[in-house]
């Protein structure tokens, strides 16, 4: 396993982090205790959550799990959903649900600290200054010790950079964003402010929902269970130009003797800025494929042909983000 500084950071994490979304969900929890097992013994020291994923079950599983062996790892998790329909101020990024998203995400944890604590998404209802004072805080407090953004536009962590260093505020030091080969926006804007401000990135979807795997094949349909078969408005991603630039990375995997999962992931760890990728998967099998993946060389060539191969799938909306407003203005502060 490869270790990377983590941003401005001092905190050193493993290149591959543990997506915990399917614990006790896809996964049971003996399953769950399988994947955290091997993951920790092929040395990943970095898992990801939160507190939306099974409506805060994920945690208490991932709690439970970690006994005795919490101080080995980094956890991350995140808060911004609404945790109880129908009753107010419990989503976004107000002070008042973020104080109580800490202790709710605390105490399912069984931990006495968050590692990297993160804002899903934005909150255009909500002043940014009100979140990062509260997240500054919570720093201070220690209850958490880093913070982060989830699904952000880079001019939207340029505002939270600016207002940080303008109140002398803790800055925010990572962002977990989409990105594969099907799936390259980030390039564009992202991936270029990350390096310019240190911001380490965390890459989630990195096999861009099993597209990059021999799951679907052209001409059939999506395999019954798979992602696509419930998500039928993804299935227009899955046409002829797709799968003609797949056989084309087959054929690269094919060189290098491994699996196309393992070349979308030796990809993304070959790209300048990208600090960590976020392994998932509904079966403990699909982790244990990725796990030597940090020994996987992709000379230049390789990796531009890739890149040409891909082309097409550069310049899309950015995934999984529909709110471009930002956080809201607080015009009483200077």
């Amino acid at each position: 396993m490869d270790y990377v500084r983590f941003g401005s950071s001092g905190l050193e994490v493993s290149r591959l982090c543990l997506g915990c979304m399917d614990f006790a969900e896809r996964l049971d929890e003996k399953q769950s205790a399988r994947v955290l097992d091997a993951a920790l013994e092929a040395g990943v020291n970095f898992l990801d959550t939160a507190d939306a994923y099974g409506r805060g079950h994920n945690e208490e599983v991932l709690g439970r799990l970690l006994q005795g062996r919490r101080d080995n790892v980094v956890i991350a998790t995140k808060f911004w959903v609404k945790m109880e329909r129908g009753k107010r101020n419990r989503g976004g990024c107000s002070r008042i649900h973020i104080v109580r998203a800490v202790e709710d995400s605390l105490r399912r944890l069984q931990t006495d600290r968050i590692d990297l604590y993160m804002l899903h998404h934005p909150d255009p209802d909500t002043p940014a200054e009100e979140t990062l004072s509260t997240l500054d805080t919570l720093v201070r407090q220690g209850k958490v010790l880093y913070w982060g953004v989830s699904n952000h536009y880079a001019w939207q962590m340029a505002h939270y950079l600016g207002l940080c260093s303008l109140h002398n505020w803790e800055p925010m030091i990572s962002i977990e964003c989409r990105y594969n080969i099907f799936d390259r926006v980030i390039e564009n804007e992202t991936l270029h402010f990350c390096q310019r401000f240190d911001i380490a990135t965390m890459i989630y979807g990195p096999l861009d929902r099993g597209i990059l795997t021999a799951k679907y094949r052209r001409g059939e349909p999506a395999p019954e269970g798979s992602f696509l078969a419930k998500f039928k408005r993804g299935q227009a991603k899955l046409t002829d130009d797709l799968f003609d630039a797949r056989d084309g990375l087959q054929a690269i995997a094919d060189k290098h003797g491994i699996l196309l999962n393992q070349l979308a992931v030796a990809w993304l760890l070959a790209k300048p800025g990208v600090s960590s990728i976020i392994m998932g998967g509904s079966k403990p099998e699909h982790f244990e494929q990725l796990f030597g993946c940090c020994d996987i060389e992709l000379d230049a060539d390789d990796i531009a042909a890739i890149d040409r191969l891909s082309e097409a799938w550069r310049y899309r909306p950015y995934a999984n983000q529909a709110k471009v407003e930002g956080a809201r203005l607080a015009l009483n502060r200077w």
